[in-house]
């Protein structure tokens, strides 16, 4: 919330720079010296400090931001309309709602079915049989294989790739080229750019893999569990719920127990490897001073 100082009435229907005040318009300054005009000139100043004088002022300590942020309600940017883009590709075959949007340059092989509200931005590829449920947005780049299906409300960022066999829940986000191929994701999921879940993999509710983290073949992870940046799952194991997994870690072995968390590669409980760490520093200067060439 930005505070407002001056007329609680106060209204604007407009923008404009701060060389050229408009009476009704809203305009920034980043230093009060800047303001070379009277208050009965503007509307409303977003500043980080009032210049002397009966302003309507909104305090913000970054003016900037707050102007850009203000412009989004003053000129929102007109709804999309639904339709086929005239470049798009649309095998006759497939089901698009009429309230969905197909983009430029998208491919929709036969059998496809795009729900209500589904939008498809650009360069999109959907292979046959492939579903998009209602609301989900599948960003430029982003592929669909022969098949899959993508639940309600999901997000695939550019580059994304839903392989063969993998079938995504509702309100699940597969950050910038990450891939799923084969896997079944359930409802909520987060996965962050870069990240490759494998074969055969089942993946719990909620759960949490961030940047470069991998999941290996035909892995059971419960929900609510974590994994960050750079960690890794090997594969043909099973993860218990809210289990924590630390960046860089290896798993090689099923973790069952509720709510723990491992660091390390191997991985070690959490604990155990932060103690590790602590003795390797202590041991740290006498192992220079052994190694260090002598004059």
């Amino acid at each position: 919330m930005v505070p407002l100082r001056g007329d609680p009435q106060a209204r604007v229907d407009c923008a404009c720079p701060l060389e050229a005040p408009r009476p009704g318009a809203l305009t920034f300054c980043e230093k009060a010296n800047q303001v070379k005009f009277g208050p009965s000139e503007i509307g409303i100043l977003i500043t980080p400090g009032p210049p002397e004088g009966d302003w309507n002022l909104l305090l913000s300590t970054t003016p900037r931001v707050t102007f850009a942020q203000a412009l989004r309600l003053l000129y929102p940017e007109p709804p999309l309309k639904p339709g086929i883009h005239e470049t798009a590709w649309v095998d006759p075959s497939a089901q698009v709602h009429p309230a969905a949007r197909i983009g430029p340059l998208c491919f929709v092989e036969a059998g496809a079915v795009i729900e209500e509200g589904a939008h498809l931005v650009a360069q999109v590829s959907l292979g046959p049989g492939a579903q998009v449920g209602a609301g989900s947005t599948l960003w430029p780049g982003c592929s669909v294989a022969t098949g899959c299906t993508v639940g309600k409300l999901c997000v695939l960022e550019p580059g994304a790739r839903v392989l063969a066999g993998s079938t995504l829940g509702d309100a699940v986000w597969i950050g910038s080229r990450g891939v799923v191929d084969g896997a079944a994701l359930a409802n909520g999921i987060k996965a962050d750019n870069q990240i490759y879940v494998g074969p055969g993999s089942q993946i719990g509710s909620h759960v949490l893999l961030i940047s470069q983290s991998g999941v290996g073949p035909n892995t059971r992870m419960g929900p609510y569990s974590l994994v960050a940046a750079q960690g890794a799952i090997l594969g043909d194991v099973e993860i218990g719920p809210q289990v924590q997994i630390a960046g860089r870690c290896v798993i090689a072995t099923s973790v069952l127990e509720k709510g723990s968390a491992w660091a390390g590669d191997p991985a070690v409980p959490y604990t155990t490897e932060m103690r590790n760490r602590a003795l390797r520093l202590k041991a740290l200067p006498a192992y220079l001073s052994r190694t260090r060439p002598q004059p």
